[in-house]
């Protein structure tokens, strides 16, 4: 993988931080940073599929509630031919 290389200042708390869990997990900081990037990102992009798949839902819903009473004067009306019977014929 192509790597950059970056300057990046930190107060001296989040500095510590990011040593002390880059070698508790046993990975460079470089690493560690890497992965918390990444995570974070695909985390993001979870947040906009997830409000995406939401609007879709909705943008479903309202239009099958605007299609039903269409279908409900258009599409040929079904009955069951008897109390046994569960396949469906066309009424007549």
């Amino acid at each position: 993988m192509a790597s950059v290389k970056l300057n990046v200042s930190l107060d001296l708390r989040a500095a510590q931080i990011l040593r002390a869990r880059a070698a508790e997990i046993g990975v460079a900081v470089s690493r560690y940073l890497s992965e918390l990037i990444l995570e974070d990102d695909r985390r993001r992009r979870d947040r906009l599929a997830e409000e995406g798949y939401r609007a879709l839902s909705e943008d479903t819903r309202h239009f099958a509630a605007a299609a039903l009473p269409v279908a409900a004067e258009t599409w040929t009306h079904w009955q069951l031919e008897g109390p046994d019977d569960e396949e469906r014929a066309p009424q007549g």
